[in-house]
């Protein structure tokens, strides 16, 4: 029906509504033209002389929930400067050539994708009788570009999975201002180079200890300050002294074992070794992984030609020898029932199903093959196990030794205390790797070198030569005040949005929504 004067959206200038139409979901208006003249798109002059009109259609921001579409006759124009040209004219202030939507309408739309991605952006679009199929929103998308920011002067560079384990990419964020300044494909050095070298106003590059960042660095802006992480630099220090502990396997179960026996004053402490041919094998792979090691070839690869897990792999490297392989039974349910199950057996109750109803009403939740097994050993004549002797993993081991002590419990600072006396080689690795963290929050540089020459004589020497190798950004992390902390938050929010895309998050995309979050 037709309607008067409504309360509607505003009218861009050189339009005349002719009529309103008003339905139950959608208004139509109708409208023609107004200016007197248009201007030729290939010279630029203005012509009066009209051709003839047709039609042109755009959907608009809604109105009262409703949404709204244009019918705009527009009119055809010959250029009295182009023979044979004819052109059409411009609609001001609704949509431009070729275009179904306005302009608002579109910018709405992108703004909603940028959010929220295709699908999820669509449905919200129809939500607010702004119908858009996801692909739409996609185009939309990809088709913004990006705002130019500010020249930066200090960046952080970090990576990124794209797929974990396959394909990576290099994120690049502003410290000064707290965001993301664009995305690059791959971890090499070329295209962090390159950017670098279209950017000369960067003045500090903060980054990770890897190679292929230096080399950029220091090719693609010379003149820059590289500053390694600290939070990278002590993760290394970690894993150097991880490694560390990795080799002195026997010391550790000796503590383990004389600590079970001081608790349990039982000399039977169940640990189950593998068969001579089993650890045979295993040696004859840890050998041969430490071979193509030297070889140069990655631990992936490694693992992949001798047919071994990637965290064995990295064990044996670490180690840097065969470590004979030992399990230790682990914990089971049935040990905090053991006093009760034991007085049954004694009472003469040998039925495993008799046991494991009675061990139910008395709150025990494990299955039914924990009883069973327990009972056939009891009927075999073995002794009853004393509760396990459990071996902590070498990286709650290396946590033990770095950490303050006035934070760990009595056991833990115990047998991290033993573990010192029973491997003093391990306890003057631990005690510099600690002196090595007090060097990184002195902002003291001068203790640097002091402290490479006393740890180069230990087994930190592997550590210490890749340190030295990127001696300057070393120092630099004592004194600059810049991280990589900001570029990690950003990695986060990149991971949030590429997963929130699905399959969807093609390189370009994601580009686009990370810089307009930034």
């Amino acid at each position: 029906m037709p309607i008067s004067n409504p309360s509607m959206p505003s009218v861009p200038d050189g339009l005349h509504i002719e009529d309103l139409t008003l339905d139950g979901t959608a208004l139509l208006i109708t409208a023609r033209t107004t200016a007197a003249q248009a201007s030729c798109r290939v010279c630029g002059r203005a012509s009066t002389r009209v051709h003839s009109t047709y039609w042109r259609t755009f959907v608009d921001l809604p109105w009262q929930d409703r949404a709204v579409t244009w019918r705009v006759q527009v009119r055809r124009f010959r250029c009295s400067h182009c023979p044979g040209r004819i052109f059409a004219e411009r609609v001001p202030g609704l949509g431009a050539r070729k275009a179904r939507r306005s302009d608002r309408l579109a910018e709405a739309q992108t703004d909603i994708g940028m959010v929220l991605g295709g699908e999820p952006g669509a449905r919200l679009s129809r939500r607010l009788a702004m119908p858009v199929s996801g692909d739409t929103v996609l185009r939309l998308i990809r088709r913004r570009g990006t705002v130019p920011s500010a020249p930066p002067r200090v960046v952080g560079i970090d990576d990124w999975a794209w797929r974990r384990g396959r394909s990576y990419g290099t994120i690049v964020c502003d410290l000064e201002r707290q965001r993301v300044i664009d995305l690059l494909p791959g971890r090499s050095s070329a295209p962090v180079r390159d950017w670098l070298a279209a950017h000369p106003s960067v003045t500090v590059i903060s980054r990770d200890r890897s190679g292929p960042y230096a080399e950029a660095a220091r090719t693609g802006a010379p003149a820059a300050t590289q500053v390694a992480d600290r939070w990278h630099l002590l993760v290394n220090a970690s894993e150097a002294l991880r490694g560390i502990v990795e080799r002195h396997q026997p010391q550790i179960r000796d503590v383990v074992h004389r600590g079970m026996h001081d608790r349990s004053a039982s000399p039977d402490l169940t640990e189950t070794a593998p068969t001579p041919e089993v650890n045979s094998r295993r040696r004859d792979r840890c050998e041969t992984a430490l071979c193509l090691h030297g070889e140069g070839l990655s631990t992936k690869e490694i693992a992949r030609r001798i047919g071994a897990s990637r965290n064995a792999v990295r064990r044996w490297l670490r180690a840097g020898r065969f470590m004979p392989y030992r399990r230790a039974l682990g914990p089971s349910r049935l040990d905090r029932h053991l006093p009760f199950v034991e007085t049954r057996w004694q009472e003469g109750q040998h039925s495993a199903t008799v046991l494991h109803r009675e061990l139910r009403a008395q709150g025990f939740i494990g299955s039914y093959d924990i009883v069973r097994r327990w009972a056939a050993r009891r009927r075999q004549g073995a002794p009853a196990r004393p509760p396990a002797a459990r071996i902590p993993s070498t990286r709650r081991i290396t946590h033990w030794l770095t950490c303050d002590p006035t934070t760990l419990s009595r056991e833990d600072r115990a047998f991290a205390d033993a573990l010192c006396i029973a491997a003093p080689k391990l306890k003057q690795a631990a005690e510099d790797v600690r002196a090595f963290a007090d060097l990184l929050r002195q902002n003291d540089p001068t203790g640097l070198t002091p402290w490479l020459e006393a740890a180069a004589a230990t087994d930190l020497g592997g550590f210490v030569a890749g340190l030295r190798q990127d001696e300057a950004a070393v120092r630099a992390a004592i004194v600059e005040p810049w991280s990589n902390g900001p570029v990690e938050g950003q990695v986060n929010r990149l991971k949030l949005i590429k997963r929130s895309m699905y399959g969807r998050a093609k390189f370009d995309l994601l580009r686009q929504r990370v810089l307009h979050v930034a």
